[in-house]
């Protein structure tokens, strides 16, 4: 079978522009030659996973950018089904940046012998189940990470926070806050696993240094940061070649370890 050419962007949603932090939520797809474009979107469960991403409390927000753009690319695609325009410039208009919550990632091409398959292969690998995994493994390591705390009974518990500064704001689950309401320590779950590819390691990884790093810039950043991350004998030796690269970017922003040393983590609440 004949093999062709098709060029796709990951649909970005992208809430808090500051941080740079965003979750993959559809894909777009076109081919020159056989003059098609195509597209899918996230909609199965329409802002619940993308909501405790990002600690959205109304998920009307991501409801609306999603159904928004839903309809503006069906109105495009049907354009190009009546030939009122071509399928790459119908890519090329609706991929230009814009300032809304939703961005793309680069241009990608690949070679298929189907659009649609690609289109839902694209879509399963960078969508569904990257991003539903990571979400997934975040909850865990917070509920392990959760239990281990809770049962230091600290005289100062690590707490929901908000930090902000200027127009920058960003919230974290385990903060420890003096008397004063000071916070003097971050514990980050880093959302790591053996599932991940070495792509998935260092977009995982990059998230959370951008907004780290940006906290230390703006001195949000609490002097003593704790980052447990939960990664096994079983990856790949990319994703092994990625976690040596990521871990030693981590190592200036907060001590590593791994989720399962309660001793570690207690040594780290107490003193």
């Amino acid at each position: 079978m004949k093999k062709y050419a098709c060029k796709y962007v990951v649909l970005r949603f992208a809430p808090y522009s500051e941080t740079g932090e965003f979750a993959n939520v559809g894909v777009l797809l076109y081919s020159k030659s056989h003059n098609s474009f195509v597209f899918k979107l996230d909609t199965a469960d329409i802002g619940a996973r993308v909501s405790k991403f990002f600690h959205i409390d109304d998920r009307h927000v991501f409801k609306f950018a999603m159904t928004s753009y839903q309809k503006e690319l069906a109105f495009v695609q049907e354009q190009v089904a009546h030939h009122h325009m071509t399928a790459e410039e119908a890519f090329d208009f609706l991929v230009k940046p814009r300032a809304t919550l939703l961005r793309f990632s680069e241009v990608r091409t690949v070679i298929t012998d189907s659009i649609d398959g690609t289109l839902n292969s694209v879509f399963a690998r960078m969508v569904s189940h990257s991003s539903a995994s990571q979400v997934k493994n975040r909850l865990k390591l917070g509920g392990i990470l959760r239990s281990q705390l809770d049962s230091l009974c600290l005289e100062y518990p690590f707490r929901r926070h908000k930090f902000s500064k200027s127009v920058f704001e960003v919230t974290y689950d385990f903060t420890q806050l003096s008397e004063q309401g000071e916070p003097l320590k971050l514990i980050q779950p880093i959302e790591i696993n053996d599932k991940l590819t070495a792509k998935e390691i260092f977009e995982v990884v990059g998230n959370n240094e951008v907004r780290l790093n940006r906290m230390a810039s703006l001195d949000l950043l609490p002097k003593k940061v704790l980052l447990p991350f939960s990664l096994g004998e079983s990856r790949t030796k990319e994703a092994d070649e990625a976690w040596s690269i990521v871990k030693s970017e981590l190592s200036n922003i907060g001590e590593l370890v791994d989720i399962h040393n309660k001793s570690a983590i207690e040594k780290f609440a107490k003193h």
